[in-house]
């Protein structure tokens, strides 16, 4: 039998997670969509393949996956607001800061983020009421920093243990 509701969110919020805003543009390339989530990772070395997962729920669902590229921005841990930002259900939260746009696939980056990530969608597996969105990396830049981190249902910054 698998384990309640209450006992799942708990252990969920036992895992730390890098913040990163997923963003696309519209079909009609008249908008950006974003959504910020703690569940990018790499995936393959070789092909280079990234992932994360989205609620099914979510207003950005369909736009996400549905497009053929997407970028992922890794957010550095002065860019709490943005974070937020992107985490909120208002509809025209985009339009509130200013995009990058990638030089290699011409997608959506969050500016002074520690790494911008291309990708054209791969495979979107599903997983009971989230998708698993695969991406195949076509390019990528990265910048010293400290990472955006969430756990416990907070924001927060990485401190290195002394002696590790």
């Amino acid at each position: 039998m698998p384990i309640s509701g209450d006992v799942y969110r708990q252990m969920g919020r036992a895992a730390a997670g890098a913040v990163s805003v997923v963003a696309v543009q519209d079909e009609d390339r008249s908008a950006i969509i974003a959504l910020t989530v703690s569940t990018f990772a790499t995936l393959s070395f070789d092909p280079p393949l990234v992932m994360f997962a989205i609620q099914h729920d979510t207003a950005a669902y369909a736009a996400i996956v549905t497009s053929k590229v997407f970028g992922v921005s890794l957010l550095s841990a002065d860019q709490v607001d943005v974070a937020r930002l992107f985490a909120s259900r208002a509809r025209e939260r985009a339009r509130t800061i200013a995009f990058a746009t990638g030089p290699w696939l011409q997608v959506p980056l969050v500016p002074g983020s520690l790494a911008q990530v291309e990708c054209r969608t791969s495979e979107i597996l599903m997983g009971g009421d989230h998708a698993i969105v695969v991406g195949l990396v076509e390019g990528a830049n990265t910048r010293d920093g400290e990472p955006l981190l969430y756990f416990a249902r907070q924001y927060g910054a990485f401190t290195p243990l002394a002696g590790a």
